[in-house]
């Protein structure tokens, strides 16, 4: 992973994945400039050759963001997705539309908070007939170091989360019932900071499955580097 930003205010990003040996590395390139205050174009090609541009303008009015995503794939396959955000202290509102076909698909979600409460909803529509294919509710609890989250999707599917920070260990836990197959997961994760340059992560499921992740900062301020299992 490779980042650097030049004395004209562009940004490289150059990222290289190869999971493990058994899976084909994947790799991408990025080019930001900043051509005004609050406006960015960012140009992304991946190792399929697939090429994404995002214009950004932000801030104009305060507390929002919008972007224009056009990209084309080798086969000539384009798509478009116009996306706006509006954030402000007790309210957020996300509104995505996604043009895949000459009928678009939309996405939009609200969250809205006090002090330590918030409540949010979210509502996925296909235009080809305005069929709603998927609406969550949530309710949350965030206080210093502790958060607590529940989600009801479609009227039916269950999810519960439970996150706490304390100086050294971060815990977190997490319940699922899948009302089509009658199904209950459980997952419970736990990292330990031995210091702010290196970490140690472990995760368990209900199946018994564990997985391992250590983290290390070669260099303070860059992107760690983890071995896992």
């Amino acid at each position: 992973d490779y980042k650097s930003k030049t004395e004209n205010n562009i940004d490289v990003h150059v990222k290289c994945l190869c999971p493990d040996r058994w899976s084909q590395a994947s790799a991408t390139g990025e080019i930001t400039i900043r051509p005004a205050d609050g406006i960015s174009v960012k140009t992304k090609i991946d190792d399929g050759m697939k090429l994404t541009n995002d214009i950004e303008i932000s801030e104009k009015i305060k507390g929002t963001k919008h972007n224009i995503v056009c990209s084309i794939d080798k086969e000539g396959e384009k798509n478009l997705k116009l996306k706006s955000s509006l954030k402000q202290d007790r309210v957020n509102a996300k509104l995505k539309v996604d043009f895949p076909s000459k009928f678009p698909r939309a996405v939009g979600s609200v969250v809205v908070g006090d002090k330590c409460y918030m409540a949010g909803a979210k509502l996925s529509i296909e235009t080809d007939g305005f069929e709603i294919k998927k609406y969550v509710y949530s309710l949350g609890y965030v206080d210093k170091g502790f958060q607590l989250h529940g989600f009801l999707t479609n009227h039916r599917d269950i999810d519960i989360t439970l996150f706490q920070s304390h100086s050294f260990v971060d815990c977190g836990f997490k319940i699922s019932w899948d009302s089509y197959s009658k199904n209950t997961s459980l997952s419970a994760a736990v990292m330990y900071k031995s210091n702010k340059n290196t970490f140690l992560k472990a995760r368990v499921d209900e199946h018994g499955n564990i997985n391992l992740a250590y983290g290390i900062k070669f260099i303070p301020g860059n992107l760690p580097f983890g071995l896992f299992s």
